[in-house]
């Protein structure tokens, strides 16, 4: 059965397309022959017809070319038409690989498992969401007493009917009268927030447009809430490419109309930095960060609200920190007395008291030290304080005392990722999720009176986790770099140099590559395969210097080091290049399509889903323009230079025999636009000399990965691991 991505009513149109662009890429056997053995030389292959241009800019003196300009014009009849005929030529190949059928249906037995979110309260409501399954979207649930069973609060089905509105975000009131929830139709980053009533399960009148990221935080009245408003591109004029409009901070009352909202706070002088608010858990201050972009660092300002039943609207706004220096995250308060997460003096973060009176650092009080370990995140749980941090790249759990005294720690289930930590501050207890390559994500509650985790949900049984083993492992980087990599597999592998395996990193924003559950990787190592993830430089891994380690002009680095990371495997004998295969997405794409046009040599594969790749131009593209702080201005010489190194997309060399490639990417996908994937998946296939394919997969009407249906992202992890066991001759099972 083909893919449901072709969209039908534009095959028709095929404007600068020849019908054998159309055609099935490879001829089904004869009667009497026997079919092509996986990975056998292919039939000369016939991409769809693709139009090369001569356009190209002169930035700084330098030109750039790019052919496939025209790609960006992403809701022209002769784009839409080329994704169809793409469409069609990646499902004509698909559909000739032996054993499909079967790894779809053990991609769907892979998502088959119970998926319940960490509770989080409001008032003496306990609210939590869960899927049981492959359900689109997951059922809102709200416990109204201990005592009493959960009841369906809200069901994402009734929404659509073909499940394409999706909850996205949600704040309960302080005492859990409303529910605030936000929703995305199609993946599209752009939510409508709605208010329903708890009690009745009904929603009121009010609806909130303009949003896109940000949070709800309520008044302790619990009468309205604050929420960041993003500019949005005129009806009907509107490029989907455009960088993002300025956001300000507006007020909301539960019953007015959102023309009421009252505007609380704008930056005017920096109008495209980023804005995020909350309000303090003693409802006395809203809380206003301020952020350039992906720097290194932040402002921040308050609103002292005074009484928090009766909030003061009008207040002045307060510049609590208002110098380029560091991170500042506010955690918690004891009146004026600020919890104050930060990198000042401390790359790894530590956590001070700050008088709001007197914020001068030197009257600072130290709560929580800076250690090897970068904390993460801290929260405030009654009378303690919860620290996250990573070791070696996963989670540990500490417990404080607010005057920062040690309380020891909280056992977690094994070397994995704390996710979804959610607290109430007056409450004695937490709940959290833990996830790890091979344990899906489970809910634990931790007592601070027993010091017990538990199970929040008896968990199933399932003896996965005993035929898998993760180990860590570090190797040497070009510049001598000593560099941690998670491998997982089955338990006794030999080292025999024959085992196909897959290789994924991160290496960009300060983003840390933890470990984490896939049911595509579960099938993947059911299938005999190996998964590796490499801990590279320009993740958070080991804190600020880590991530700046491959920032701006440095980012080489993390290229570097993900070669050597394939390397380290080639030579320790777990695989061998031509079973050794990329699987990376958005960030970890930069990185990967990069190793890959540097060493094609090295890979006999490459997946990459939602890729950066164009890193002459990202900067022009809805959030790109917040990176520049990371990839460096191809503005400016000297990034450019940089920056057209190491790009994928400008690095793809004419007569060049590339690995077997599989790019996908989803239409609306907004913060990594999917023209990065249309102009390299052209490039490598005009630059092809071998029979390797390259192939285009594109989710038509979808957007943010983390939104889409289960369908469709079952559907896409079964076409990606097909497209793997043919590239690196896994047989299926």
């Amino acid at each position: 059965m083909a893919f449901s991505t072709i969209r039908p009513s534009v095959a028709a149109i095929i404007v600068g397309l020849t019908a054998a662009a159309l055609s099935p890429v490879w001829r089904a056997p004869l009667p009497g022959q026997t079919p092509r053995a996986a990975g056998a030389p292919a039939a000369v292959l016939r991409y769809p017809n693709t139009l090369r241009g001569t356009q190209g800019d002169d930035l700084n003196g330098i030109h750039v070319a790019d052919p496939y300009r025209w790609l960006e014009n992403v809701t022209s009849p002769s784009v839409q038409a080329w994704l169809t005929a793409q469409n069609a030529f990646t499902e004509s190949y698909l559909a000739q690989v032996p054993g499909r059928s079967s790894i779809r249906d053990q991609v769907r037995s892979a998502w088959s498992y119970p998926k319940i979110g960490a509770p989080f309260p409001g008032g003496d409501r306990l609210f939590f969401f869960e899927n049981s399954g492959i359900e689109d979207g997951a059922v809102l649930y709200v416990q109204d007493r201990p005592d009493v069973s959960p009841r369906v609060l809200l069901d994402p089905s009734t929404m659509s009917k073909d499940g394409s509105v999706t909850i996205v975000d949600q704040a309960a009131s302080p005492d859990g009268r409303y529910l605030a929830y936000a929703v995305s139709t199609k993946g599209s980053p752009w939510r409508s927030v709605r208010i329903r009533d708890v009690r009745t399960s009904q929603d009121l009148p009010d609806r909130i447009e303009g949003i896109k990221g940000g949070q709800i935080a309520w008044t302790r009245d619990e009468r309205g809430f604050f929420y960041v408003r993003t500019e949005q591109p005129r009806s009907g004029t509107a490029n989907p490419l455009a960088p993002n409009g300025h956001q300000r901070v507006f007020y909301h009352r539960v019953g007015k109309p959102q023309s009421d909202d009252r505007a609380m706070y704008e930056n005017s002088e920096h109008p495209d930095w980023r804005l995020r608010a909350s309000v303090s858990d003693d409802g006395q201050y809203l809380i206003i960060a301020l952020r350039p972009g992906t720097e290194p660092h932040n402002r921040l300002y308050f609103i002292d609200l005074d009484n928090p039943k009766r909030p003061d609207l009008a207040a002045p706004l307060v510049k609590l920190f208002d110098a380029d220096d560091a991170l500042y995250d506010f955690v918690s308060n004891e009146g004026p007395i600020f919890l104050i997460r930060t990198s000042n003096s401390a790359p790894r973060y530590r956590l001070v008291a700050v008088d709001i009176n007197i914020p001068d650092p030197n009257r600072w009080t130290p709560i929580i030290r800076e250690t090897y370990d970068p904390l993460v995140s801290v929260w405030r749980v009654d009378d303690r304080l919860v620290a996250h941090r990573l070791h070696d790249a996963h989670s540990s759990l500490e417990l404080y005392a607010l005057d920062g005294g040690a309380r020891g720690t909280v056992p977690l289930p094994g070397v994995g990722t704390v996710t979804d930590l959610r607290v109430h501050s007056d409450a004695r207890e937490f709940y959290f999720n833990f996830e790890s390559f091979v344990q899906p994500p489970s809910t634990y509650r931790y007592d601070l009176e027993t010091r017990n985790v538990m199970p929040y949900r008896e968990q199933r049984a399932d003896d996965f986790t005993a035929r898998y083993e993760t180990t860590q492992l570090f190797f040497t980087s070009k510049d001598g770099t000593r560099v941690p990599m998670f491998i997982t597999a089955r338990r006794g592998l030999t080292l025999d140099a024959a085992q196909p395996t897959l290789l994924s990193a991160i290496g960009s924003l300060n983003e840390s590559a933890t470990p984490t559950f896939s049911p595509e990787i579960a099938v993947w190592l059911e299938l005999g395969g190996i998964y590796a993830v490499a801990n590279v430089r320009g993740g958070g891994e080991y804190g600020r210097a880590w991530h700046e380690a491959a920032t701006g002009q440095r980012k080489q680095k993390a290229v570097d080091d993900f070669v050597a990371a394939a390397e380290f495997l080639i030579t320790q004998r777990y695989t061998r290049s031509k079973s050794l295969g990329v699987l990376a997405q958005g960030f970890g794409g930069l990185v990967a399509g990069a190793a890959a046009t540097e060493r094609p040599d090295l890979f006999g594969a490459i997946a990459i889903d939602g890729g950066l790749f164009d890193m002459a131009r990202f900067s022009r593209f809805t959030d790109g323009a917040d990176w520049v702080a990371e990839f460096g201005s191809p503005d400016r010489h000297d990034d450019l230079q940089a920056l057209l190194g190491y790009s994928p997309l400008q690095n793809v060399k004419t007569g060049t025999a590339y690995p077997a490639t599989l790019l996908t990417a989803r239409e609306r996908d907004d913060r990594i636009v999917a023209p990065h994937s249309y102009k390299f998946a052209a490039s490598l296939q005009a630059a092809q000399t071998s029979a390797n394919p390259v192939l285009l997969r594109v989710d038509f009407d979808a957007g943010d990965a983390s939104r889409s249906t289960a369908i469709r992202q079952i559907a896409a992890d079964a076409d990606r691991l097909t497209f793997l066991t043919q590239a690196l001759h896994v047989a299926p099972r």
